[in-house]
């Protein structure tokens, strides 16, 4: 969609996990910022934003395809220790000329095209879009407009990101996939989404 980036959230320290999870292999042998950057391709976003952490540059160098490498727009964050809203408002930076824009979390690879079209198909400039799997929210969320432009201005890097949007109007949309939900922290976590059969 010509109208509609996404940012990957992927800085973090994975400090739980023990390695860095954009580079962790699904099923299908991808990495799961590798599937993700493929189904927001097929969804049609115009811009790819993920923001990585400056210590995993030589890993995403050696292990990440040239040919998808060309297609994003690539961040950086140097200080990791200021959370996940630096890291946002970091990308957030890079979104322009887009009416709308995905937040997708590393920590959950599961995201499919059907999501992100009921998501988009039930868009409003005023609120923002969350999945819903049995009453419960997941992931990704997708933004307008109107609460990106408040993230790039915000001078607060400790805000938190669920209490940013609580300030908005909230669509939910239900989702009949529980792995929306999914926030793989720690090796269990993997073994249980990734290493057991679907």
């Amino acid at each position: 969609m010509a109208d509609t980036d996404v940012i990957i959230l992927a800085a973090g320290n994975s400090t739980r996990f023990g390695m860095p999870k954009p580079f962790l292999k699904t099923i299908s042998g991808l990495t799961f910022l590798e599937g993700l950057v493929n189904i927001y391709l097929e969804f049609g976003c115009r811009n790819i934003i993920p923001v990585l952490n400056q210590n995993h540059l030589e890993t995403f160098s050696n292990t990440f395809p040239k040919l998808l490498r060309s297609k994003l727009k690539i961040v950086y964050n140097n200080k990791t220790e200021l959370g996940r809203f630096y890291s946002l408002k970091l990308g957030a930076d890079e979104v322009s000329n887009c009416d709308y824009c995905f937040i997708q979390n590393i920590d959950n690879p599961f995201t499919d095209l059907s999501t992100l079209q009921k998501l988009y198909e039930n868009r409003k400039p005023d609120a923002y879009i969350s999945p819903v799997y049995s009453d419960k929210g997941g992931h990704p969320v997708l933004i307008p407009q109107l609460i990106f432009n408040m993230i790039k201005k915000e001078s607060n890097n400790n805000l938190n990101i669920k209490e940013l949007l609580k300030q908005f109007n909230k669509i939910t949309v239900s989702i009949e996939n529980d792995k929306i939900l999914a926030n793989i922290n720690t090796p269990e976590d993997y073994r249980v989404y990734i290493e057991q059969p679907a």
